[in-house]
């Protein structure tokens, strides 16, 4: 099992024996009164009216801080690109302090975790339209607040908490990597539709009437918790007004979702490799949109195609990877023997592990040839090979769960959700600010490069070292 021998005994009941039986699933998380499969549509529409705004809103920000929003120049361009850096990384701060307290309410009922996501995300398009409305840079920033508060990190730990309440490890994957590719497909389609408007404005209620369906859906389709769910939120709240100390109560639940790393340090280097994933990730497609809009004048129609040929192009390299080529394997090589499910849940950790470091060597090679790219038909050439990184986080967590059961599975993934949110924190301070400091901006896609380098190192460590606890347990 993966642990460290001082916890040992805490790690019992949560991971598997070194047998590969399940461990006793007594701190197995209680069931919420719904199927994870009914929380998949959640990610289409969400991404559908997030994507809405995400090619469009740079061009609305250039509105108004550039004379000719197409041609931000000299001064106009380092304000350009530093407001941008700077917004982002007090968005994602509020992100880092967000996950502790969603955490808490997405164990307690994972609906209620949604709404509140999709309430808090859905105020960032109307504060962007309020701003593009009054002309107000201060107010269409703000938006970007609310953002951080609902970042997609926090999004797919919600989801993917959810997920992880299927018994079968093998599903909890699959439903992780079809997540992902329907979040993907929503931000590959929305962007270009919002695009042909002429008005660009037009996008922002696209995003908000999507939020409206998103949250109509989940109030009609998922089942409310039962009763056990509320008793546990009332013993809840009332130990929390026994809490007299509010600042350590909420530094508490802030630092709440590293517990994981805690009890089990064996697994801290693979947090450290989505750090340093989202580190890049946070920023680069910023970093690769403040780059077009200034060096090719790109606006929202081109900016959207370009965010909707890296998403579609990732969300079929998962649909490819989880689906098409397993049952084509399935149809060639049945085995009529009964098949075994830890050998399944081996080969199934195995080949997401190989697919996630794939998908890191083939970002740093895409963003190398993005710092050399001289044409815009080069830019979406290697936009969309950089698209084949963009599953990465998925198939980290999917090998990363596969050593977790019950109640640890969603612990584990909280702390991975936490350490990409401080990356997404780190990101936008020093890619944006090589971005906005350094003359020759392309060299922000170099570092880029070397720090995804660092991530597939550490991620490929992270696997060797989990699975070797494993065996010696």
């Amino acid at each position: 099992m993966v642990a460290s021998s001082t916890h040992s005994a805490d790690e019992g009941a949560s991971l598997l024996h070194h047998d590969g039986t399940p461990a006793p699933q007594e701190g197995a998380p209680k069931p919420d009164g719904s199927r994870p499969e009914y929380f998949l549509p959640i990610a289409l529409l969400a991404a559908l009216a997030m994507s809405s705004t995400a090619a469009t809103s740079y061009y609305a920000y250039a509105t108004l801080m550039c004379h000719d929003p197409a041609q931000c120049e000299g001064a106009e361009k380092s304000r350009y690109a530093g407001t941008i850096a700077i917004t982002t990384s007090v968005a994602n701060i509020a992100g880092v302090m967000a996950l502790g307290h969603l955490q808490k309410f997405s164990i307690r009922n994972s609906k209620l975790g949604l709404l509140l996501w999709m309430l808090t995300r859905s105020m960032s398009a109307v504060m962007l339209l309020v701003g593009v409305t009054t002309s107000s840079v201060i107010v269409a920033l703000s938006g970007r607040i609310f953002e951080g508060l609902a970042s997609d990190n926090l999004l797919h730990y919600v989801l993917n908490s959810t997920y992880s309440r299927s018994e079968d490890r093998a599903k909890t994957s699959s439903l992780i990597g079809y997540s992902l590719a329907l979040y993907l497909a929503g931000i590959s389609i929305s962007p270009f539709v919002a695009g042909l408007f002429g008005n660009f404005a037009i996008s922002f209620f696209i995003a908000i009437g999507i939020f409206a369906i998103a949250i109509a859906y989940l109030q009609a389709f998922v089942p409310t918790p039962g009763p056990t769910a509320r008793k546990d939120l009332a013993v809840d709240r009332h130990e929390e007004h026994r809490s007299s100390k509010v600042v350590a109560k909420f530094a508490r639940t802030v630092l709440t979702p590293l517990d994981s790393f805690y009890r089990h340090p064996s697994t801290l280097f693979v947090g450290l490799s989505l750090f340093a994933y989202n580190t890049v990730q946070s920023y680069m497609f910023n970093a690769l949109l403040v780059h077009t809009s200034i060096h090719f004048h790109f606006v929202g129609r081109e900016n959207g195609i370009l965010i909707s040929i890296a998403h579609v192009v990732a969300a079929f390299y998962i649909i490819l990877n989880l689906y098409i080529i397993p049952k084509i394997t399935e149809r060639f090589w049945t085995q009529d023997s009964p098949s075994d499910p830890t050998q399944t849940c081996a080969e199934t950790s195995a080949r997401d592990t190989i697919l996630g470091l794939l998908s890191l060597v083939v970002e740093i090679l895409s963003l190398v040839e993005i710092g050399f790219a001289k044409t815009p038909a080069q830019i979406y050439a290697f936009t969309a090979m950089l698209a084949l990184s963009l599953p990465a986080p998925s198939f980290i967590k999917a090998a990363f769960v596969a050593y977790f059961e019950g109640e640890a599975k969603s612990k584990g993934l909280a702390s991975l959700a936490a350490m990409e949110t401080l990356g997404s924190v780190l990101g936008p301070i020093i890619l944006g600010g090589v971005q906005s400091l350094s003359s020759l901006d392309t060299i922000v896609f170099f570092v880029a490069a070397a720090l995804a380098g660092v991530s597939a190192i550490l991620f490929g460590a992270g696997i060797s070292i989990m699975r070797s606890v494993e065996r010696m347990n």
